[in-house]
């Protein structure tokens, strides 16, 4: 039996094609006075990421022996970027140099950055290791379509680099981010 009011037209048109999950680009941003080589080059060595959810935690509160649900506060999830490391492994060795600006062990610059600052400081603030990081998803001729904005964003943990002799695949390694916000736009 046929849905009335259904019109397959009407649906193709709406649809348009849909986004494509290949398409997007990641603007690289550091901290100043962090030691970044690959510069915008890194763009291109990105392999996948994602837009990040948001979530908003439940309260349970008891309320003449039923529990109800109200929202709480909301929290926004780590980031994730994949990489392709490219032949002398810069990448990996600039996003080494931030976590070492965060926090160096080797006892010449431990903190270098000292208290992380705001989440809204500019970027060339030495007094920061916060950064601002984007990633755009884009449309078929490349412009943006959807823009995610992490603010208060510093790299959590950089991923292992997988070695195999029985393997022709390009190496790759995470970078996970941890953040204080998005917006999306």
């Amino acid at each position: 039996m046929a849905t009335e009011g259904f019109d397959i037209n009407k649906f193709k048109a709406n649809f348009d094609g849909g986004a494509r999950a290949y398409l997007f680009k990641w603007t690289p941003t550091f901290p100043g006075g962090i030691e970044f080589n690959k510069g915008s080059a890194a763009s291109y060595l990105v392999k996948s990421s994602t837009f990040p959810g948001d979530e908003v935690e439940e309260i349970i509160v008891n309320w003449q022996g039923v529990d109800y649900k109200m929202a709480g506060k909301r929290t926004f999830p780590d980031w994730t970027l994949s990489f392709n490391v490219d032949r002398k492994s810069t990448i990996r060795k600039d996003f080494g140099n931030w976590i070492d600006a965060i926090h160096t062990v080797n006892g010449t610059e431990s903190h270098k950055y000292g208290t992380p600052g705001s989440p809204e400081s500019n970027d060339d603030d030495l007094g920061s290791y916060f950064s601002q990081q984007t990633l755009y998803m884009l449309d078929y001729n490349g412009d943006p379509v959807s823009t995610l904005t992490l603010h208060g964003s510093w790299p959590k943990s950089i991923g292992e680099i997988s070695l195999d002799y029985s393997s022709m695949e390009v190496a790759t390694f995470d970078v996970t981010f941890t953040y204080q916000y998005h917006t999306i736009e």
